[in-house]
C-alpha cells in the first residue's frame, strides 16, 4: 500500500468506516474511494481551452464596434474591409488579412485561447510569433466582442 492509500485507509479506520468489513472490502472501498477522489480533481482542475469560439465570425460592426457574428448568422453589407476570423477546432485559424491596395486575403496561423485574461494568441504557424492578440467575451451564442490588444 503506498502512502495516499495508507492515508486515506488510516483516516477511514478512525472514523469508524472500517470496522466490520473484511479486509478485501476496504480494499474495494480504497480503491473507488481514490478513483473517485482522482476523477473529482481531474473534472475541476481542467480549464477550457477552447470555448464556444470555434466557428466563422465576422464583424458586424453596424452593432457595435467591437460585435462579431456568425459567418452564416445573416447577409452583411457591402464593405470595403469586414474583418473575419475562422477558428477551427485543431487549434488553427483562418483571417482576413488588410491589405493596402483592397486586395485582403485569408492568412493561417495557430490560435491559442488564455482563459485567466479571455485572451486568444493569435500565432504564426511556423514560428510560434504572435501575430495578433485579441480580448474575447461571449456575448451569446451567436454574438462575440472582440477587440485587438495592441
Amino acid at each position: 500500500m503506498n502512502k495516499a492509500d495508507q492515508l486515506i485507509y488510516n483516516s477511514l479506520k478512525r472514523r469508524g468506516v472500517l470496522m466490520f468489513m473484511s479486509f478485501e472490502s476496504k480494499m474495494g472501498l480504497l480503491r473507488g474511494l481514490i478513483l473517485l477522489m482522482s476523477l473529482g480533481l481531474m473534472t475541476f482542475s481542467c480549464e477550457v481551452e477552447n470555448p464556444d469560439l470555434v466557428g466563422c465570425w465576422t464583424h458586424a460592426y453596424e452593432e457595435g464596434q467591437t460585435i462579431y457574428k456568425g459567418c452564416d448568422s445573416q447577409t452583411f453589407g457591402l464593405s470595403r474591409f469586414r474583418q473575419v476570423y475562422d477558428f477551427r477546432a485543431d487549434g488553427t485559424v483562418n483571417y482576413l488579412v488588410l491589405h493596402p491596395a483592397d486586395a485582403h486575403y485569408m492568412d493561417e496561423a495557430k490560435w491559442e485561447y488564455v482563459s485567466n485574461r479571455n485572451q486568444v494568441l493569435i500565432k504564426d504557424i511556423e514560428t510560434n510569433k504572435i501575430i495578433k492578440t485579441l480580448r474575447v467575451s461571449i456575448l451569446d451564442q451567436a454574438k462575440l466582442s472582440i477587440v485587438e490588444v495592441l
